[in-house]
């Protein structure tokens, strides 16, 4: 029997009293286009720490590795991502949420039509899912947030 108390990829829950990790945060945004002269002189520096900007709620606040599927990644999630999910927010029409269905979790985005849930992928050649009316839908978590790692080695 599978067992579904956690999800697959679960990296673990967010810690209440975590050490803080300062890094610096540059008093400027990066361009991704081309820079600014004017951004050669940074005259303050503020730190950064990414609990205190991810973890609104710590005792509610998981981590959880998206799989090898690629229906997310019209909403900005890649397979491999992490995402932290917050258990203590209600979902609204248009989050993306972790649910249990049919028996495992997956990762969808929320919306509300004609009074009835549905669960939508970002890839349009997926259909929804509409959640029967006589269905309880198991909203586990909010996605707050999702990291990629960008370097490829």
């Amino acid at each position: 029997m599978l067992d579904t108390t956690l999800p697959p990829g679960y990296l673990g829950a967010a810690h209440l009293h975590p050490l803080p990790l300062h890094l610096p945060l540059l008093p400027v945004r990066a361009t991704c286009g081309f820079p600014s002269p004017a951004e050669d002189f940074y005259g303050s520096q503020d730190v950064l720490d990414i609990n205190q900007r991810v973890v609104r709620n710590p005792v509610a606040t998981f981590y959880v590795e998206a799989d090898t599927g690629t229906s997310m990644v019209e909403f900005g999630i890649f397979p491999g991502d992490t995402l932290v999910v917050d258990r203590s927010l209600t979902a609204r029409h248009g989050d993306i949420v972790m649910v249990c269905w049919e028996g495992g979790f997956t990762i969808k985005q929320l919306r509300l039509r004609a009074g009835r849930y549905e669960l939508h992928s970002g890839n349009p050649a997926n259909a929804p899912i509409v959640v029967p009316e006589d269905v309880e839908l198991d909203v586990w978590g909010v996605v707050t947030w999702s990291f990629r790692k960008q370097l490829r080695r």
